[in-house]
């Protein structure tokens, strides 16, 4: 089965095809796709991905086999077994129905299988959510599953969707979408479906596969934002998922009791960091230098307990190399009084302190920043980095966290959890600050008769 699927790297409306085929069907790309008059009942798609979705859930079956033995395919994602385990427990989470239908309820409330909306004062006026209609995914490489979670939320919302993952990438993207198809006995979600593996290099047919597109969902930095959206067509929607930073915040009435750092440990080494709601950045609601080392110590021993118990995920040489980079730069900034660096004797894992308050990336990979933060600096401090602060983890007193929120979400943050919450999800959670399935949809609305005369407000 591998050796054809290296072969034949794209998945096409439910076939595999080679190289040469792909070019072709690229060439004609919009006559193949599915009509509009053809709409995808949410009700089909949330039973097929429930079907998948038992199936990942039982290790013993199949389609788990297949997809945990590309995840672990040094050819394809290499990711260590234990990674592939929680990788695909996620995705049998995220595919469960009852968790889809409430994140339906959620985003979309009154899509067509619950009739049209009514807007309060509006009159005869009538709303409804409708598919965008041709969604193309640019999928990340950083994440093995976003690409395929991505376009069951395309398909929830009922789009045609149009799957590029990167040219080194495995095929987990394909071979899920493929067993997704499988799942659904109508057919609609093979149709709607096309998942090819090509560099961004490859401009020739990045131009083509975006050429019908509707909107296109980009995951990845600026610069992938940037250079996709060269390719667009006029009037095509950009939905970017781009970069984000995530911090946690140990204010002043919680002590740092270890286990809630070894919360912190593995929400750092879960996932080699490489998650956007990772934290990156330990603060302390100090100005106290002496109080940030004290902190840091403590995170150091956290980080020593937890690390043999997650699994290690090696960086690339270019992620090795920012790694040491970062960590000699912080070494050297010792004699000035300004860092101090902990790290393990294995490199699995770095505590940089840093009594500047300043936001700095962390390198990823177990490296994790420790600075002073007094509450009152909160907004000011981190306000301009509100386009990129996402997610919060608070370790505070119960009393403290509505009043830390408020400040937070002032300074830009656009999700709070507790301390060793920050990787979790709930149905129908905004992402980014934004609902998913709402930016794959279009809100359109209906005058009913009887028409106007001439008067009254008009469209500009």
């Amino acid at each position: 089965m591998k050796s054809v699927r290296r072969t034949t790297p794209y998945y096409w409306q439910g076939v595999w095809i080679d190289e040469a085929e792909a070019e072709r069907r690229l060439a004609t790309l919009t006559g193949s796709l599915p009509p509009a008059a053809r709409p995808l009942d949410p009700h089909v798609v949330i039973a097929a991905c429930g079907r998948l979705g038992a199936r990942l859930g039982d290790a013993s079956t199949p389609e788990y086999a297949r997809l945990h033995g590309e995840l672990t395919d040094p050819l394809g994602s290499a990711l260590p077994a234990e990674d592939a385990t929680d990788q695909l427990a996620a995705v049998a989470a995220a595919l469960d129905t009852g968790r889809l239908s409430a994140q339906l309820d959620a985003e979309l409330p009154d899509t067509p299988r619950t009739g049209e909306h009514h807007v309060p004062g509006a009159g005869r006026a009538r709303e409804r959510w409708l598919p965008v209609g041709t969604l193309v995914h640019i999928a990340p490489s950083n994440v093995a599953v976003a690409g395929f979670l991505s376009t069951v939320e395309g398909l929830l919302a009922g789009n045609t969707n149009l799957v590029k993952t990167g040219g080194a990438d495995g095929l987990f993207t394909q071979l899920a979408l493929s067993l997704l198809g499988d799942a659904d006995p109508t057919g609609r979600i093979r149709e709607r479906t096309v998942a090819l593996r090509f560099s961004s290099r490859e401009t020739g047919w990045l131009t083509r596969l975006c050429r019908p597109a509707d909107a296109i969902a980009v995951w990845g930095t600026e610069e992938a934002v940037a250079g996709v959206t060269r390719h667009a067509p006029a009037g095509c929607r950009i939905i970017d998922w781009g970069p984000k930073i995530s911090v946690a915040y140990l204010d002043r009435t919680e002590p740092p009791v270890p286990d809630l750092l070894r919360r912190l440990a593995r929400d750092t080494l879960h996932n080699a960091q490489r998650t956007c709601t990772s934290p990156q950045i330990l603060y302390v609601d100090t100005a106290d230098p002496e109080r940030v080392f004290a902190v840091a110590d403590d995170m150091a021993r956290a980080l020593d307990t937890v690390a043999p118990g997650i699994a290690v995920r090696t960086p690339s040489t270019a992620e090795q190399a920012e790694i040491t980079n970062v960590v000699t730069v912080a070494t050297l900034e010792q004699h000035l009084d300004l860092t101090r660096v902990t790290s393990a004797p294995d490199g699995r894992w770095h505590v940089l302190a840093d009594i500047r308050p300043a936001p700095t990336a962390s390198p990823l990979y177990g490296t994790l920043w420790v600075k002073p933060l007094p509450r009152e600096n909160i907004v000011s401090t981190l306000h301009p980095m509100r386009r990129y602060l996402q997610t919060v983890g608070l370790g505070c007193a119960p009393g403290a966290a509505e009043e830390l929120a408020d400040a937070f979400f002032r300074a830009g943050a656009l999700r709070i959890t507790p301390i060793g919450e920050m990787l979790n999800t709930y149905p129908g959670e905004p992402h980014d600050g934004v609902l998913a399935l709402q930016r794959y949809s279009r809100r359109v609305s209906l005058l009913t008769a009887p028409w106007p005369t001439g008067e009254g407000e008009q469209c500009g």
